[in-house]
């Protein structure tokens, strides 16, 4: 029997997806638009702990541990952060949008979850 504890939701929002898809977003405008490498940089921390979320929530089973291609992706998106807050001058320009594609390989390893599916309700 389906409750609706176990029921995956049918229209679930996860801010993780939306936030690195925004941080893109953001980081390719900050290019004409200075101004916008500041919400590029909020939307990376709100992605990092979203996809914390998601970690917390997959590996209640799993004793905490995080598989290696997910530690590969924080060491990219480390380097993507520190090349952030102190990039040389030729390249600040590009500091927010080299911040936003520094989530793309978390974004690729956390992708490795079922699809949702509809829920299967027992014939009466």
């Amino acid at each position: 029997m389906i409750t609706s504890a176990t029921a995956p939701r049918l229209f679930e929002f996860e801010a993780f997806g939306t936030a690195v898809g925004l941080a893109i977003i953001c980081g390719g405008l900050s290019l004409p638009f200075p101004i916008l490498i500041s919400p590029t940089a909020a939307l990376a921390a709100l992605a990092l702990a979203g996809w914390l979320s998601l970690v917390h929530r997959r590996s209640s089973g799993t004793g905490g541990r995080v598989e290696r291609r997910a530690m590969a992706a924080l060491v990219v998106l480390g380097v993507a952060g520190a090349g952030f807050l102190d990039s040389p001058p030729p390249l600040s320009p590009f500091r927010g949008l080299f911040l936003a594609c520094g989530l793309l390989p978390l974004l690729w390893v956390s992708r490795a979850r079922p699809s949702l599916r509809f829920p299967i309700f027992p014939e009466q």
